[in-house]
């Protein structure tokens, strides 16, 4: 059930936020997973997840600076930042050692951040939905996004995302959850937030230390071992440029065919299968 973690403001010098997780504890053995979302994505995101991968150890998802409701100030939502609260809370959790880090997009990026900065955190890393380059047609919708919610709110930048994010099988399967998803987009985020996070992470200037293929030649030169997962209809983060990733950050790949950006929600069971192999050091 979600509950609150306390941990340090870095943002804001001596004082204190809430970061939001799910916890499934397990007395196994295994290494403990942490999974973070996307940037509308939240605790809920996960549920088709959270119940399978808790029956093989201790599973967390949380909301990141800006994600949800997570009570943390959006003066500073940079990689840098993030990386500084995944710190905080690894401690506030109570891990004795590295975690495996399952991110997704906007996570992913993050996930690769904490590698990059921190390879003492991480033990295996799984980078899903995230490209070494997004493209032209990656950058516009990315500039789309954030344009959208400026001018319109979450509402628009809900109807804008589906069709970027969801593969056309299965909004075709699901056009009957398409309201209750925009709805949901709304209710469980702030414009704010999302905002923040959007421009303190997207489009980063090419010289920047925190840009994806300078994170990546860091995280592979401290020896990471990683998973990169594209969806094969994704434009977000196109499949050769996922691949392309994985070459550069000496990661395994995988694609999974006819979905889109959302891999883990669009085709759960293999998105579930791939990474739990890949963890338990069998593919």
């Amino acid at each position: 059930m979600p509950e609150w973690i306390e941990i340090p403001d870095a943002a804001l010098p001596g004082t204190t936020g809430r970061m939001r997780i799910d916890r499934r504890a397990s007395n196994a053995s295994t290494t403990p997973i942490v999974l973070v979302g996307g940037m509308t994505q939240t605790l809920a995101s996960w549920g088709a997840q959270l119940r399978p991968l808790s029956e093989r150890g201790t599973v967390v998802a949380y909301e990141a600076r800006g994600q949800g409701t997570t009570e943390l100030s959006l003066d500073d939502c940079s990689l840098a930042r993030q990386v500084d609260d995944f710190a905080a809370l690894h401690g506030a959790l109570g891990f004795a050692g590295p975690i495996d880090l399952c991110g997704f997009s906007f996570g992913g990026r993050l996930a690769l951040a904490v590698a990059a900065t921190r390879p003492d955190l991480v033990r295996r890393l799984v980078l899903s939905g995230v490209a070494l380059d997004r493209g032209v047609v990656g950058r516009l919708i990315t500039q789309a996004w954030i344009a959208a919610l400026a001018a319109g709110g979450l509402e628009v930048l809900a109807r804008v995302t589906l069709a970027d994010i969801l593969g056309p099988r299965y909004l075709a399967e699901h056009e009957a959850m398409i309201e209750p998803m925009v709805r949901a987009t709304i209710d469980r985020n702030r414009p704010a937030g999302i905002l923040a996070l959007m421009r303190a992470t997207l489009d980063l200037p090419p010289d920047s230390p925190w840009t994806t293929a300078a994170l990546a030649a860091v995280a592979r030169s401290s020896g990471v071992d990683a998973l990169c997962i594209g969806g094969a209809l994704d434009r977000v983060a196109p499949p050769d440029e996922v691949a392309a990733l994985a070459i550069l950050l000496g990661a395994r790949s995988h694609t999974i065919d006819g979905v889109g950006h959302t891999v883990a929600i669009e085709s759960p069971h293999e998105w579930r299968e791939t990474v739990t192999r890949f963890l338990d050091g069998s593919a």
